[in-house]
């Protein structure tokens, strides 16, 4: 068994208790050596300019700057600056976002976004688009805000645990200016990785048109080793992109963004197996991998009218990708007469001397194979909002918005080689032993609109609403049967699944003065149902509704000295008709879907520090506390789900933690140093509801440090830093997981062990 597993407590207890600490006791410190208010970050959480102390929600918000000096370069970092903020890790485009406990199956519960359009999961071949969140690289970030809590009126389904958007830098017409990074970095035991950014904005047309490109080539650095095969670093692997965005400002009124995003992500699997006894080794007998296109295309345009802001977008979203997953630990054991009888024969009979030869070959050629998985998503983006624009009393956003995604999924079981695991030709008929397609369409439009209205110049009411109504349309055909899999040909079949209604939210807050604003929350949220794509269920299994949420809060933000700022918030969410994986209950047929059943509570509390107690050091802290659990059993009159009432949710930490501190001083009048350090805490979670799940898996506590150095020119032009992740080498585990398809076997995810770098920065 892994030594993760018995990681020593006190030891961590130690250093959870060291961090917390410094956490607790940070704004003691920065109150005793605060100076002077280097201002605030301006966000557009409400759909307008707001100083973040005076936006009445939890939001959490970081700028480029700030990113730039941590060494971020994925949205999965972003977890050291936001309590509550989870983002479940399984290699680069599968990626699991999550605040405050909200996860599932089913659609995404947080929306992500960069800039004005949100990224789509693919559904794949479990109807899971949460657990699929493509990144682009965070190189030329204006800023990135974290938006707790639901975000359902102004920002729609998939936004009810919070939303999560990347603001990039736009082009500017008035100067000529460049940026570079390089970054080289080795991982203990493992292999070499670098990446190359690069920025230039071009003027056109002086105060009219300008233009911006930004791209990038990344090297991963493997540390998994396959002790089948004897191979060394095996997820290494590559991803390369970029962006171009043209601004045009024809009149000072009028602003026209055009942008075209690019990612290509090529790796192999980051999972290592538990069972091996050796921390990031796998004995993985085929191969597995993801292979991620990207292409997104945006067009806003704005409008500023005396009373009130006009923006209309529109934004084209197209993901290719390809899954490969190694399932050769499903078939184990069942090359036998017995075996013939169960999967076969479907315990009928025994097979006869005639059948069983055929049935084992067939058998022992599929335990080394692997799930082949092309998947495409095609997503068609509307929205036109007005908002008031100025300070006075009465504020408001509408809005209409509009989506139309098609996705298409492609499964197949393909043979490997059992001398080197490599997967034979994918695109060769004879190789493949499985084969389903499943057409996804989903097609929404929705109304929303949010009022606020200042009373007294203190008070603040604030009301919103959404109407949604969505149609999901579900299709598929098996080309291919596999006894293995109660699988058998099957021709096309198509259900559809129709719902429509309204959510609300509900805000009173009170600025006390400038230095301190008391809010009161009732948020609801949701996100469509769908179809199950399993083909020949029942009529009255097929579909499955919207789950929803309501999110009662209160939170307080506070200056408690220039320059220092301290916001806690407490929550309750009731979340009800949770969309779950399940079976269908009784003695027939037995199938795996999602269904509705059961319901869930949240609670939960979070405190955020940041300061600048003297000049050039900042000091930053956060904690975020959840306890959610199953506040009702997962049985419905049709299905049977593994949870029951108190079992805590998947995935859900109890605590997370982060501080960090940055430190610049001049050493001359060309010359500062810089010093970073940061470390946080993850507290320990299970993979799955119920304590009697045989496929459920224990996920341990960890805290990683980082540390980073480094000498740069005064203005910030150039720069050279050493830095080092992981210092101390945890075996940081964020997803465990096993199903029938791994043989009972534990597939792990995790940070990489400790990696050593440097980075080079310069900007003309």
């Amino acid at each position: 068994m892994n030594d993760w597993i018995y990681k020593t407590p006190r030891l961590r207890g130690v250093r959870l208790g060291l961090l917390l600490g410094v956490t607790l006791m940070a704004p003691a410190a920065a109150l005793a050596q605060a100076a002077t208010d280097e201002g605030e970050i301006i966000v557009t959480a409400l759909r307008r300019d707001t100083r973040i102390q005076e936006t009445p929600l939890a939001i959490s918000a970081v700028t480029g700057a700030m990113l730039e000096r941590s060494g971020t370069t994925s949205f999965t970092d972003l977890t050291r600056n936001a309590p509550s903020l989870r983002i479940v890790d399984s290699g680069p485009g599968n990626r699991r976002v999550l605040i405050r406990g909200i996860q599932s199956s089913g659609e995404p519960t947080v929306g992500v976004y960069f800039d004005e359009t949100p990224v789509s999961g693919s559904v794949s071949t479990s109807s899971d688009a949460a657990g699929s969140t493509p990144d682009f690289r965070l190189f030329d970030v204006e800023r990135a805000e974290v938006l707790r809590g639901p975000q359902g009126t102004l920002f729609g389904s998939g936004s009810m645990g919070g939303t999560l958007r990347v603001i990039f830098e736009k082009p500017k017409s008035d100067r000529v200016e460049a940026a570079f990074s390089a970054n080289m970095s080795s991982v203990r035991s493992g292999g070499y990785g670098g990446s190359v950014d690069g920025m230039i904005n071009l003027p056109v047309v002086e105060d009219k048109v300008a233009v911006r490109l930004v791209g990038f080539y990344n090297r991963f650095a493997g540390y998994v080793d396959n002790i089948v095969y004897r191979r060394n670093d095996i997820n290494d692997g590559r991803s390369y992109g970029g962006r171009a965005l043209v601004r045009i400002t024809p009149v000072e009124r009028l602003t026209v963004d055009l942008s075209a995003f690019f990612e290509d992500v090529a790796t192999d699997s980051p999972r290592w197996v538990a069972e091996t006894g050796i921390d990031y080794a796998t004995d993985g007998r085929s191969a597995s991998g993801n292979y991620d296109r990207n292409r997104m295309y945006n067009g806003t345009v704005r409008y500023d009218f005396d009373a009130f802001t006009l923006t209309g977008v529109s934004s084209y979203f197209d993901r290719s990708r390809t899954v490969v997953g190694d399932v050769s630990d499903t078939f184990n054991g069942r090359d036998t007469a017995a075996g013939c009888r169960t999967y076969l024969q479907r315990n009928a009979r025994a097979c006869t001397d005639a059948e069983l030869p055929g049935y084992l070959r067939q058998t022992r050629e599929i335990q080394v194979s692997s799930l082949y998985q092309p998947q495409n998503v095609k997503n068609w983006i509307n929205e036109l909002r007005v908002s008031s624009a100025g300070d006075g009393a009465f504020n408001w956003t509408a809005g209409l918005f509009m989506e139309d995604r098609k996705t298409v999924v492609r499964s197949t079981l393909v043979l490997g080689d059992p001398q080197t695991g490599q997967l034979l030709s994918p695109t060769d008929p004879y190789n493949i032993r499985y084969d389903r397609t499943i057409n996804d369409k989903l097609k929404q439009k929705a109304a929303f609109i949010e009022l606020s209205y200042k009373f007294f110049d203190k008070l603040t009411l604030t009301a919103g609403t959404r109407y949604f109504d969505f149609n999901k349309v579900v299709g598929g055909r098996i080309d291919q049967g596999q006894i293995h899999y109660s699988s058998v040909v099957t021709p096309y079949q198509e259900v559809n699944y129709q719902e429509d209604g309204f959510i609300y939210k509900f805000n009173l807050s009170y600025q006390h003065n400038r230095d301190i604003l008391v809010y009161a929350q009732a948020a609801q949220g949701f996100r469509p149902g769908g179809v199950n794509q399993v083909i020949g269920l029942p009529a009255e299994l097929a579909g499955y509704s919207s789950d929803s949420l309501w999110n009662y809060e209160l939170g307080v933000k506070t200056t408690l000295a220039p320059g220092v700022y301290f916001n806690v918030a407490g929550y309750r969410i009731d979340w009800d008709n949770l969309q779950v994986s399940a079976r269908t209950s009784g003695t027939g047929s037995v199938f795996g879907l999602i269904a509705n059943a059961g319901a869930a509570r949240i609670y939960g509390a979070e405190a955020e520090l940041s300061a600048t107690p003297v000049t050039g050091l900042m000091l930053a802290g956060n904690v975020g506390f959840t306890d959610a659990k199953l506040s009702k059993d997962q049985v419905s009159t049709i299905v049977t789900a593994t949870g029951r009432k108190g079992d805590r949710l998947a995935y859900v930490p109890r605590l997370t933690a982060s501080v960090s501190a940055d430190y610049t001083t001049p050493l001359s009048d060309t010359l500062e140093l810089t010093m970073r350090a940061d470390a946080s805490h993850v507290g320990s979670s299970w993979s799955t509801l119920a304590p009697a799940d045989v496929f459920r898996r224990f996920i341990p506590a960890y805290e990683v440090v980082n540390l980073r150095a480094g000498m740069q020119g005064p203005d910030g032009d150039w720069g050279v830093y050493l830095y080092v992740a992981n210092l101390l080498d945890d075996v940081a585990i964020n997803s465990a997981s096993s199903s029938s398809n791994t043989g009972g076997k534990t597939l792990t995810f995790s940070l990489p062990p400790r990696t050593f770098g440097m980075n080079f920065t310069k900007r003309f």
